[in-house]
Order: structure tokens, then sequence, then C-alpha cells
């Protein structure tokens, strides 16, 4: 038991970034959602979507695992978020149950955050997406998803997301 509490204290010194890291500041605008989850109900009323933010690699990428429940079938998938040196931008790899992919950036202005453009493929459906999210008070945002269709864009859902307690 001794050697056990002594390993414990050392851990800190053994590992001083990882004990001590803050989580990188170029995740400033997104930082509110890390360490909580959100939840909101898609405008069927039917379906909720809940993302679980956390940071990981002593703050390096900020990872969101998230859940839709009330389908057809269940559906999760999961995006992390990474700081890229040669565009300047927090950039993300998005991947989900089904084998979809997209990658994307997010921009930051005037309290929003911008998911430009983006592709999705499953290796069937191959479909181009772009999202923002504004804040909501202190506990929601709203995210807003459109969907490129020909002739422009539509909008495929908009969700309050909620803190979750």
């Amino acid at each position: 038991m001794r050697t056990l509490l002594i390993v414990a204290l050392q851990l800190p010194l053994l590992f001083p970034v990882a004990a001590r890291a803050e989580p990188s500041a170029h995740f400033g605008p997104q930082a509110f959602l890390a360490g909580s989850c959100w939840k909101g109900t898609f405008p069927d009323g039917k379906r909720t979507d809940e993302h679980c933010y956390e940071w990981v690699f002593a703050g390096k990428f900020l990872r969101d695992r998230h859940t839709v429940k009330g389908g057809e079938a269940p559906y999760a998938g999961e995006t992390i978020y990474f700081w890229d040196a040669d565009s300047k931008l927090v950039n993300y790899i998005y991947l989900n149950v089904l084998g979809g992919v997209s990658k994307g950036t997010v921009t930051p202005a005037d309290g929003v955050l911008y998911f430009p453009e983006e592709k999705y493929s499953d290796g069937k459906t191959e479909q181009t997406y772009r999202s923002t999210w504004r804040r909501d008070g202190d506990d929601a945002y709203i995210a807003i998803s459109e969907l490129k269709v020909p002739g422009g864009w539509t909008e495929a859902w908009r969700i309050r997301m909620q803190k979750q307690k």
C-alpha cells in the first residue's frame, strides 16, 4: 500500500506536462463545450442528439462523442478537433458507426462557430453540409446544419443544444 501511495504522489513529477497542461488557446471559442454533455431534440420531436465533449491529450485535442436516439437504428459518431498549424485553423475529423467520414474546419467570428462546406461520405452516400453554432445564453447553443442541393442550400435541421446538469 505504501509503494502505491509513493508512486501516486510521484506521478505529477513523472508526467509534468500532462498533469498541469491547460487546453490550447486555439480552442478558446469552443472551450465552453468541454467537460459537459449537451442534448437537443430534432425538429421531428422524436429523435434526440447528445454530444459529450472532453479534452484529450493534455488539452491538445477536443473530443466530441455523440449519440442519436429515437431513430430507426442506433446512431453514434465521434469528432476530434485539432489545431492545424499550416492552415492556422481548428480542423476536425468526424467518424460514425455507418463508416462515414467528414473533415473540415471551424472558424469563429462574432460569437458564432462556422463550419464551412464539408463533404461527408459513408461509401454509399455523399453529401455536402455546412453548419453554424450560436451560443444561446450560458447553457445552450443553436446548431443549424444546411445541406447543399441543386441550386443552393436548404436547412437540414436546427437544434437547440442544452447543457446537461
